[in-house]
């Protein structure tokens, strides 16, 4: 299969068309003057491979284009290679852009993509299980790299919208002695300017960027705003344009405000307690199982998350979602069981720490959860940290055997049943992979067709519901704060905007 990009006379008209559609333009005023943009968390990294937490990606984006880019119902699109052809199971061949410049002048070409391949598989690198299937990539000339892989891997090509897929200057890194996480030097329509860690990342626009048809505003000004309800306010007192991660409790009274706007949409972003199941508190796996059934989801959703969403039976969403779980797998709230269970496994009187982030929204989600958990006997300590710090205690030191927190999903859904359930998995704290997880995988990786993989996934979903290595609670839906004077946005599944398209006036 080969997929070619459409002229770009063709994708310029298709913009001027949204933006008409969404009263694009913008007055000579605001043209000039940064996209001010309230973040609710600031990068762990602005290096693409070190960087640990999915809030990330925001910030990322506008720094980094990809090799493969993504609908908006994440479908793979042509990104930094403008096509792709499938020539065996085991080889993915790209067709690179051709102009394409990084930050600092040097081409993008066939070896820069090698490099990069090279440096995410190298020691210090935690994004070595999104490319486990990939044995080595060649040049095959100035614009051509094949990807080689030891096993089909259907998922490749969106693993290349994310992480995997965000190309670095090779000249740059190695001047950086390879560490860009404060200095990054990417393709993407925005380049660096400032970053005062827990306060402020600067990006101004690339000039030389590929895409000249491009709508991109002359800056973009991301504040790092922890605390939901003053992004919101930052919102409506006009100081901010675009508010990322608004807090259902503040929805309703947005949409009803003035000058402002709520862009809500479903997403892949799931609401969720990870577990270190290598942990004695969770090493059996009927108390992992007696914590999910004492969890009363439909109430959770409704006086944590406000409605906003939908309760979560797996790791990716159910309806009309192509890789939804069966029906055989379905969170349910039985704390009698729960309490058999404990029983059973000597914990009836179980008691553990839960690093929870600090903000507002998802401490009130923890005391809802303390307290139906102490409905059956278990104590739980709350321990709110910033997300950066909560990200690093957790997953680095791993100072708590749990955390609530959420998984901000991936482009592909075999990239979060592997990053979070397989044994090499980053976010897989146990080190522990889930029975029968990897046999379900393979069956997924025989086609690209989605109703060709999605068997597989039915029984990854299994898998993964009989062993109960974590608790999902809610896929939140994306709610983000517009102010009147921003025109083209536009969200996508992910949850994760690229601002690509989006202006002012």
């Amino acid at each position: 299969m080969t997929i070619r990009s459409r002229g770009s006379a063709v994708a310029a008209a298709l913009l001027l068309t949204v933006l008409a559609a969404c009263g694009g333009g913008g007055g000579a005023g605001d043209a000039d003057r940064a996209l001010r943009v309230a973040a609710a968390a600031d990068a762990s990294s602005l290096d693409p491979i070190r960087g640990n937490a999915g809030t990330d990606h925001v910030l990322l984006y506008p720094l980094y284009d990809t090799l493969i880019s993504f609908t908006e119902g994440l479908e793979p699109e042509p990104g930094l290679a403008e096509s792709w052809e499938q020539k065996s199971p085991t080889e993915l061949t790209l067709t690179l852009r051709e102009g394409v410049t990084f930050h600092d002048g040097e081409p993008f070409n066939a070896e820069a993509v090698v490099y990069n391949f090279e440096r995410a598989k190298a020691e210090g690198s935690n994004i070595q299980a999104d490319l486990a299937s990939v044995e080595r990539v060649t040049a095959d000339d100035e614009l051509t790299v094949t990807y080689h892989l030891t096993n089909p891997d259907a998922s490749l090509l969106l693993v290349l919208a994310d992480r995997a897929g965000m190309m670095v200057s090779p000249k740059a890194a190695e001047a950086a002695g390879g560490d860009l996480s404060t200095q990054p030097v990417g393709a993407g329509g925005w380049e660096f300017q400032e970053w005062k860690r827990g306060n402020v990342l600067k990006v101004t626009k690339f000039a030389d960027y590929w895409d000249e048809d491009a709508e991109r505003v002359s800056a973009i000004d991301f504040n790092i705003m922890p605390d939901p309800k003053t992004r919101v306010t930052s919102l409506r007192s006009g100081q901010q344009d675009v508010v990322m991660e608004v807090s259902p409790s503040d929805s309703d009274s947005l949409e009803s405000a003035s000058n402002v706007s709520l862009h809500a949409s479903p997403r892949v972003n799931l609401n969720q307690v990870y577990l270190n199941k290598a942990a004695p508190e969770f090493s059996d796996p009927r108390v992992r199982k007696a914590l999910s059934l004492a969890i009363d989801r439909e109430a959770l959703l409704k006086s944590g998350y406000f409605d906003r969403g939908v309760v979560a039976d797996g790791i990716v969403p159910g309806g009309d979602y192509w890789a939804a779980p069966p029906s055989s797998v379905k969170s349910e709230y039985d704390p009698d069981e729960a309490q058999t269970l404990l029983g059973e496994a000597g914990a009836s009187d179980l008691s553990f720490d839960m690093i929870a982030n600090a903000d507002s929204a998802t401490i009130r989600v923890a005391e809802i959860l303390k307290e139906q958990w102490a409905a059956v006997g278990v104590t739980v300590n709350i321990r709110p940290l910033e997300i950066v710090q909560a990200t690093n205690d957790y997953f680095n030191d791993r100072k708590a055997p749990a955390l609530l927190s959420q998984w901000t999903g991936r482009p592909d859904p075999a990239m979060s049943y592997r990053l979070m359930f397989s044994a090499e998995g980053y976010f897989n704290t146990s080190d522990e992979g889930t029975p029968g997880l990897e046999e379900a995988l393979d069956k997924a990786d025989v086609s690209t067709e989605p109703q060709e993989r999605k068997p597989g996934f039915d029984e990854a979903a299994e898998a993964v519901f009989a062993d109960t290595p974590w608790l999902p609670l809610v896929f939140g839906d994306s709610l983000v704060g517009l102010s009147d004077d921003v025109n083209g946005f536009e969200g996508n599944l992910l949850g994760k905007p690229k601002f690509i398209g989006v202006s002012l006036g």
